[in-house]
Formats: C-alpha cells, structure tokens, sequence
C-alpha cells in the first residue's frame, strides 16, 4: 500500500490529472486515502516492535544480556541493504534529472548525502527520491533505546517494554507542549515526533510481552474486531486534512496493534497451529521482500517514472499509476531474492560464528541467545 500510494505521488510529478478531466474533489479523495501511506507506516512501526522485542526476550534468557550480539544483529540487518540502496538512489538521481518527475525534489547535495549516511536524516532532511527511508532513523534509535533498557531490566522481560512506553508518552507529552507555547523550535519537533512515533513501536513490545495474557482475555479478543473500523477513522481524519497530524499517527498504530491482537488470538492460548507448507514459504517469500521493497521503490519509481516522461510513453495518468505501482512492488519481490536472501544467508554465519564465540568465552551464554532471527 506505501509503494502504491508513493506511485500515485510520482504520477502527480508526471501528469497532472486535473487536465483529464478529474475533479478536485476525486483528487483530494485519492491523495487523503490511497494517496498516502503513513497509515501502513504505523503498521510498520507496530510489527517492527512486536518482531524486536521477541529477539530480545530470548536474548534475556542469558545470565547477563548480550548487547553485542544485540548490536550485531540489528545492524546487520537493517544496514548492508540501506547502503547499496542509498548508492543505487544516488546513481538514479544522476540518470533522472534530464528529467526528472516533481517529487520528492528536497535533499538533493553533499550535506544531506552525509545525514544519510549517518542514517540521522529524518532529524535533518532525506536525500531525493530516497525520502521514503526517513523511518529507519527512528528504527535504529528504538533499537538502541530498547537494548540499553535490556540491559538493565534483570530478565524481567515485560520491564522495557513498559518503561520504553512511560518514556515516549513523558516525552511526546512534554515536546507537545512546548512546541505549541514556547519552544517552536526543530529540535522540539523532531524530538516530539520520535518519541511520539516510538508508542506505536512500543505498543507492538507491549503485545508481544503480554502476548499469552492477550490471548485468553476475552475483553482484548472482542476489542480486536476494532482495528479496521478504526483504520477507516485513521484514513476519514486524513482525509479531513484540517485535524491534527498526530491523530492520524495514533490511531493508526491504535488499529494495527489491535489488528496483531487480533492474530494472536486467532492462534489460541498455547502452542501456535502447524502451518501448510505453501503458507510457510509464502510468508518467508514476503519477509524477504518487505525490506528490499520499502528501501528501493522510491528510487525505482522516479526511475520508471523519468522514463515515461522523457519519451512519452504513457498520456493516461492512471495507466502511468499502475504501472508504476506494478513496477515498485515486483521490484521489491525481485530483490527479495537477488538481494535479501543473501544478505540473511551471510548474516546467519555471522551470528552462528559470534554464537560460537560466546559459547567459548569464559561466562557461558545459553544457546538460545544468539538464535536470533528478524
């Protein structure tokens, strides 16, 4: 859904749909509900804590947490693709701007290149069409946040995940207030959307620590059935585009953990169920690809999209929208397995060797710390 709403924005730098006969109204329809898709980012952050938090609750297990191998893992995962896609979106920028598609035009010099290098660019500016990676700069700082509280949380493993959230909701809470009365400052706006950002991420730790509990209440069962009706209240909010952003974020994130409650409790209390084969292979298909996709289809998109504008390949703006958003998603799949599998392939020698590592130091660390997947 992001790289399809992220299409229709690069079809806008393309055409402009107004001249072919669309009304304003069918417009501010498409770019209040598919058009955007910060809606699924929060879904993002939401699974992203629910997935982090089950690495780190078999870390815990240890005598004393790990936060080496914590380091290691998260790192590896998340970096060795940014860098090739942060080098793929600088050669793109170099080919496209003959011509270029006006979208995302911002970040686009030495000094931003910098910021993303050092992966703080949603504290500064993104660098052109590699805007849609402004949420890993929150990703890692939970990371850190959150394996800085493991280490201190005595293998209570609920601990950071509570405090991770009184945190976020103490800051947001006193960022808000001073950037409405006296401190409209950057400063105050980034740190107030991190840490405003951070209780959807905390939210999925929430569940995944509370995980058996959730699914034996029956009170949270009938309270899952919510999360697409309130979906729908998250996209109708945007829509009005006259309420407060921030309504948006929450009640999105809001849906989305409510939507994991629900899967949680679609498995029952206990062991989860077997699943078919071709269900085990389709979702490792997809966790393959979910990564590749968001890092590269800004880039892919402006690339497809220069093309269709420098030869008019396309005069239909919706043809040009699906076309894109075909192009972004089977991109995303292509890389899942050219790119991804290798990169987890290599990754999973890594841990196996830092496990051995462990095994052979001094203070034992069980076996099952180091078994880190995600």
């Amino acid at each position: 859904m992001v790289v399809i709403a992220h299409a229709f924005e690069v079809t806008c730098g393309i055409h402009d749909p107004s001249r072919q006969h669309v009304s304003r109204q069918a417009l501010d329809l498409i770019w209040g509900t598919a058009g955007t898709g910060i809606f699924y980012v929060m879904g993002f952050f939401v699974i992203s804590g629910y997935c982090i938090h089950l690495s780190v609750a078999r870390l815990m297990e240890a005598e004393r947490f790990p936060i080496k191998v914590y380091l290691v893992a998260r790192l590896s995962r998340i970096l060795p693709l940014y860098y090739a896609a942060l080098l793929f979106t600088m050669i793109v920028e170099l080919l496209i701007a003959p011509a270029r598609p006006q979208a995302w035009p911002n970040g686009l010099n030495p000094s931003v290149l910098i910021s993303q290098f050092f992966v703080v660019q949603n504290l500064t500016q993104t660098y052109g069409s590699f805007a849609p990676s402004w949420s890993i700069t929150n990703e890692l700082i939970y990371y850190a946040i959150y394996g800085l509280l493991a280490c201190f949380a005595m293998k209570r493993i609920e601990l950071p995940a509570k405090v991770g959230m009184i945190w976020c909701l103490g800051t947001a809470a006193l960022m808000q207030t001073l950037y409405v009365t006296a401190a409209r400052t950057p400063v105050i706006l980034s740190l107030g959307m991190l840490s405003g950002l951070g209780i959807n991420w905390f939210l999925g730790t929430l569940v995944a620590a509370h995980a058996e509990s959730l699914k034996r209440s029956p009170t949270a069962r009938v309270a899952s059935r919510a999360w697409l009706p309130l979906l729908a209240v998250a996209v109708w909010w945007n829509y009005q585009g006259k309420l407060p952003q921030q309504g948006v974020f929450l009640i999105s994130g809001l849906a989305f953990t409510l939507m994991l409650i629900r899967f949680l409790n679609a498995e029952g209390p206990g062991l989860p169920p077997v699943k078919p084969r071709w269900l085990e292979m389709s979702i490792t298909w997809l966790g393959l690809s979910s990564y590749p996709t968001y890092l590269f289809h800004g880039p892919i998109l402006m690339l497809v999209g220069s093309a269709i504008l420098r030869w008019g390949l396309i005069p239909d703006w919706r043809a040009t929208w699906a076309v894109l958003s075909v192009s972004g998603i089977s991109w995303g799949i292509a890389l899942g397995l050219l790119a991804e599998r290798p990169i987890m392939d290599w990754r999973s020698v890594m841990l196996r060797r830092l496990k051995a590592a462990h095994q052979g130091s001094p203070r034992k660390t069980p076996a099952s710390v180091v078994s880190i997947q995600g």
